[in-house]
């Protein structure tokens, strides 16, 4: 249940690391807290580069408390910001886009969540 406490901000967060960023520290894994695998659905609005709101259900492939890595049928522009909710988890809340990394027939999106998750009421 950390994983559950992590997600809604039950639990004190620590400093990220200032070690620098070498070429093979890139890949280290910084994150405060795990990640932990999936199989839930979150429902994502964002507006696109019209102005135009846009919605997806999209696949969780992890989580920790603070993002998200989903699976999305569409490109999102890093940068951009949106909102969710999850059903299976009762929670909602808003995320920055980090990256969006284009695979055969969709794209993997890290979401940075721009504050603790909420009861979805």
């Amino acid at each position: 249940m950390n994983w559950l406490r992590s997600i809604l901000g039950l639990s004190p967060r620590g400093a990220a690391s200032e070690a620098p960023l070498t070429h093979d520290a890139a890949r280290a894994e910084n994150r405060f807290y795990k990640r932990f695998r999936t199989g839930c659905r979150f429902q994502i609005c964002w507006r696109d580069e019209l102005g135009k709101s846009q919605s997806k259900s999209v696949k969780v492939l992890d989580m920790s408390g603070d993002g998200a890595l989903i699976q999305s049928a569409v490109p999102l522009d890093p940068g951009c910001i949106i909102h969710l909710q999850t059903r299976d988890l009762g929670l909602m809340g808003s995320a920055y886009v980090r990256r969006c990394k284009p695979l055969l027939f969709s794209y993997q999106v890290g979401l940075e969540f721009t504050g603790n998750l909420s009861a979805r009421i």
